[in-house]
């Protein structure tokens, strides 16, 4: 069936229409998280729109019952011939004594919306139904329902916890005899000790017998199984095939980009369907943060001095020009007091509406960068070309990874949906010292960025340098077409 469809939309003041095609958005300081998952029922195959929000994103009113805060969801799915189904539902908070524990928790929401096999456009809008103006979001997802001739998997899910569910009285949660609470946005933590999870698995009678095999595993961000992840199962072919169970992580280390894998096959091990699910694995807080949000500062517990210049350091590939000017001329002589000060400013400014949460999502973000990217800068990888770029646009929709060819340096290519205000932007990276952590950006066509003509030259290892001549035309003729076929160069534009 292939992977779900999993949005993570930013808070804004007003409405912000994007577009992604079969494509994930992450956006930085959270608010909302949505699962767009896909299944087949009895009368025919739907959409489950798995939403989850952040209670402090609204405002709390208080009424009758007690203070509570207020969400108005609309779904309009449409295709070429117009509106298929159409959603819309008003989500209130459970009624509190108080207003602060009112916008305290998250809260879930799930809504389910039949169409037949084909390509379609979903809509999503989120805002706050108490006062107008105070959060709104929106999105126009690209998407498809596959045809059912064929086994294939349902969109797999994490579940948080699960009851048995009574027969007669099935709600929205129920999956194959339980209630079953789903964890939105596939985010697990570091350190869990085992992942469960639930998916579905269509028309299998038609492709064996009887007896076939499931298999589940973790795979690693190098795409390698984690051997001790790994469990089978026999199951008996029939129109639907459940799978609820969970695997164990307590032998490895979950890192950013961990997949779980599902897979069915015949005895004789033919794959007949496979779908992941990516996880989206919670970093812990940053050293020297102890614990404290009293008065409104969610910073107040980050007392260790040597660990807030660090963090304030690794705010500049999100900083604006001023704000890059004030990091770089007052750590020096700053207060812990003075830099707190500095980085509420600095998130009330970017996350107005949930600061704590724009600061949140952001040092998880710095902690994947310093893994990911920061082994040549002392593990820093603000410091680092690749850790910028991740951290200003937050993580690139493809990656293509060249690290062993013989006619250029070690290189990726990152393309980006959507870059800031801009949409298919490309970055290549490349390791000119042939260190495969050290990859320096060598050409992007994003404005703002290092914008080099003679990167396809550049790019070619030391035995086949880059000549003057060459160089001197490509400056002299930025706009003639130098394009050589050769892979780098189609990569870079045809992205995949």
């Amino acid at each position: 069936m292939g992977k779900s469809h999993r949005f993570l939309f930013g808070i804004a003041a007003v409405v912000i229409t994007t577009i992604l095609p079969n494509a994930a958005l992450h956006a930085q300081g959270e608010a909302v998280w949505i699962d767009l998952l896909r299944f087949q029922g009895e009368d025919g195959p739907y959409f489950e729109i798995q939403l989850e929000f952040e209670s402090n994103a609204f405002v709390a009113k208080e009424s009758e019952i007690g203070w509570q805060t207020s969400a108005r969801f609309e779904a309009t799915l449409e295709n070429a011939d117009g509106i298929i189904n159409y959603a819309k539902t008003k989500i209130a908070g459970p009624a509190e004594p108080d207003s602060s524990s009112a916008v305290a928790g998250t809260q879930l929401h799930i809504e389910r919306m039949k169409a037949p096999s084909g390509d379609y456009l979903l809509n999503v809008v989120i805002e706050d139904a108490a006062i107008e103006g105070t959060f709104s979001t929106a999105s126009a997802l690209g998407l498809t329902l596959p045809r059912t001739d064929a086994p294939r998997w349902s969109d797999s899910f994490i579940v948080e916890a699960y009851s048995p569910a009574d027969v007669n009285r099935p709600s929205q949660l129920t999956r194959s005899g339980f209630e079953m609470l789903p964890v939105v946005g596939g985010r697990v933590g570091k350190q869990a000790d085992r992942i469960q999870f639930y998916a579905e698995l269509y028309g299998v009678q038609d492709a064996v017998d009887s007896l076939f095999l499931v298999s589940c595993w973790i795979q690693n961000e190098r795409g390698q199984i984690e051997p001790s992840t790994q469990r089978y199962f026999r199951k008996v072919a029939r129109e639907v095939v459940p799978l609820f169970t969970s695997i164990p992580t307590t032998e490895i280390t979950l890192e950013s980009n961990s997949k779980l894998v599902i897979q069915a096959a015949t005895k004789e091990n033919e794959i007949i369907a496979q779908t992941q699910l990516p996880l989206d694995v919670q970093q812990p807080m940053p050293s020297g943060f102890t614990s404290g949000y009293a008065n409104g500062n969610f910073l107040q517990g980050f007392t260790d001095s040597l660990a807030l210049i660090q963090h304030v350091r690794d705010h500049r590939p999100r900083a604006d020009a001023s704000q890059r000017h004030t990091i770089e001329g007052f750590l020096n002589v700053a207060t812990v007091k003075q830099m707190q000060a500095f980085l509420l400013s600095f998130w009330e400014e970017q996350a107005h509406s949930n600061p704590e949460m724009g600061w949140r999502t952001y040092t998880t973000a710095i902690a994947y960068a310093d893994s990911a990217y920061g082994a040549c800068r002392n593990g820093h990888g603000a410091e680092t070309d690749m850790g910028s770029i991740y951290l200003h646009y937050g993580p690139p929709n493809t990656i293509i990874k060249r690290h062993n060819e013989t006619d250029y340096y070690p290189y990726e290519i990152w393309h980006y949906h959507r870059a800031g205000a801009f949409t298919n932007k490309r970055f290549l990276f490349f390791s000119p010292h042939m260190v495969a952590e050290c990859f320096v950006l060598l050409h992007s066509d994003m404005l703002g960025e290092v914008q080099n003509s003679d990167w396809l030259h550049q790019l070619r290892n030391r035995e086949n340098r880059l000549r003057v001549t060459d160089s001197q035309l490509n400056r002299l003729n930025p706009r003639r077409d130098t394009f050589s076929g050769e892979e780098p160069e189609d990569l870079f534009f045809n992205p995949r």
